[in-house]
């Protein structure tokens, strides 16, 4: 299989709010684990159709400031959503990169030990 991802991917916990911006929102809280420049995934626990917005915030661990973005469902596969990040604050997307490489590093250290 062809890897088509521009950026990689980084698994660190990371506590996410959404909320569709549809005449009938559907909203949740999920745990993300897998997040890259561009984008997030999450197990929304229920559908989210293919392109739909979507409004994110996140709790980085760490951090006071929760990271808001906003997005569309690139894809779903029952319970799994993955959004394409669509606008995100330039210094709120270091925040969110910094605390998933420190984890990504971390995890890997122990990995090698």
């Amino acid at each position: 299989m062809i890897e088509r991802r521009r950026y990689m991917r980084f698994n660190a916990p990371v506590g996410v709010e959404y909320r569709t911006l549809t005449h009938n929102p559907i909203f949740g809280k999920a745990l993300a684990r897998d997040l890259s420049r561009e984008g997030i995934r999450f197990d929304a626990g229920q559908p989210l159709p293919v392109g739909t917005a979507i409004e994110i915030s996140m709790n980085v661990p760490g951090d006071n400031l929760p990271v808001f973005a906003t997005g569309k469902v690139a894809w779903a596969d029952g319970i799994g959503t993955g959004v394409k990040l669509t606008k995100i604050n330039p210094s709120d997307r270091v925040r969110v990169l910094e605390y998933v490489y420190k984890e990504w590093l971390k995890t890997t250290r122990e990995r090698e030990s």
